[in-house]
């Protein structure tokens, strides 16, 4: 017999009886021999084990019993105990519950590292064109007055470089509807970035410190690198954490609120990741070709950005490379798309 206590399912008044199992019948008496009851066993709906916790017998009129963790012989209840008789044995060795920890650790690393790239990735890039374009104005309203201020660029400069802007995009195939866009920025200094909803914002410390058109453009190519690719979203997204991530994919469409709040945030203290640098920085090789200008241009611009303000050295300061990084291995790769932009210019000539 196995002590147990009863509960009849109508009083709160607890019963110390005595369990036993007669064949297909449960059956339990009080300590005092005053009752008994049965039911038969296959009407007893055990609960799960769990280490520490006493163990139910659940009956059909409401009542139930309730066993130390230990007592209850296994081969009472076989084909409800399979997976719990598993689960008990794990709960009591610390080695499997080691192994679970190491199991949860690399479980919840690799989701931040792949699992939730992956989703914002996949996310922003399926994002409808009408939630790009509001979080873009939500994104620039956030910074109008903040970060951005009104142009100082004369009228006849911006003219200028508006129009060199639209007669290069407008040659290029497959671009979505862009829009150059200039402010003034102390606080954010040289720097150039494309918002979702297709706005390229260009600071006027970076239209005075680019030496020329094709410099210019060669920002531009860049920016639109970004865009083309979502870098910007996708990399606020995966900042953001898996809430927002998680969200959105259950389409909580209010949590792109949070994206949009992120962007600003972004553009001070954050940078692209490498990969994304080295997608843009390709885009603009292939666009500048493309367009029969020499890539050597993105070399022109970096160089000048450093002439301009060699503090960028060092990555400080809300300046262009905060989230553009610069570093050699960009101008070495700019400096190879402009030899074979030189080769197969030359190839035809050859012939």
């Amino acid at each position: 017999m196995i002590p147990a206590i009863y509960f009849d399912g109508h009083a709160s008044h607890a019963t110390r009886v005595h369990v036993w199992r007669d064949d297909a019948m449960l059956r339990w008496r009080r300590t005092d021999r005053a009752r008994e009851w049965d039911v038969p066993l296959a009407s007893v709906e055990p609960s799960a084990r769990v280490t520490g916790l006493p163990f139910v017998l659940h009956l059909a009129n409401g009542a139930h019993l309730q066993i130390e963790h230990d007592l209850l012989p296994d081969d009472w209840f076989p084909r409800h105990h399979r997976l719990e008789r598993l689960v008990d044995w794990l709960e009591r060795r610390w080695v499997a519950a080691l192994v679970s920890v190491v199991i949860v650790v690399v479980s919840l690393l690799g989701l931040f590292e792949f699992g939730l790239p992956w989703a914002a990735d996949r996310i922003a890039t399926r994002l409808p064109h009408a939630l790009e374009t509001s979080m873009g104005r939500q994104s620039l309203v956030a910074l109008e007055g903040r970060l951005l201020l009104p142009t100082t660029l004369g009228p006849a400069r911006q003219a200028h470089l508006q129009a060199v802007f639209r007669h290069f995009v407008d040659g290029v195939p497959g671009l979505p509807v862009v829009e150059l866009k200039f402010y003034a920025s102390p606080a954010i200094g040289a720097n150039a970035f494309a918002l979702p909803d297709g706005s390229i914002v260009f600071t006027d410390a970076l239209a005075k410190a680019v030496p020329d058109d094709q410099a210019f453009l060669a920002v531009i190519a860049h920016e639109l690198g970004h865009q083309a690719g979502h870098h910007m979203l996708r990399q606020v997204l995966r900042s953001s954490g898996v809430f927002i991530v998680a969200g959105m994919m259950m389409g909580d469409v209010t949590s792109l609120g949070g994206v949009a709040t992120g962007i600003p945030m972004f553009l001070i203290d954050s940078h692209y990741s490498r990969r994304f640098e080295e997608d843009a920085d390709a885009f603009a090789f292939r666009t500048l070709a493309q367009r029969d200008i020499d890539p050597v241009a993105f070399v022109h611009a970096m160089q000048a950005l450093q002439r301009a303000h060699p503090e960028l050295k060092g990555g400080t300061g809300l300046r262009y490379v905060s989230s553009h990084p610069l570093n050699d291995q960009r101008i070495a790769r700019a400096n190879e798309a402009s030899r074979r932009y030189q080769a197969n210019r030359q190839a035809p000539s050859s012939r």
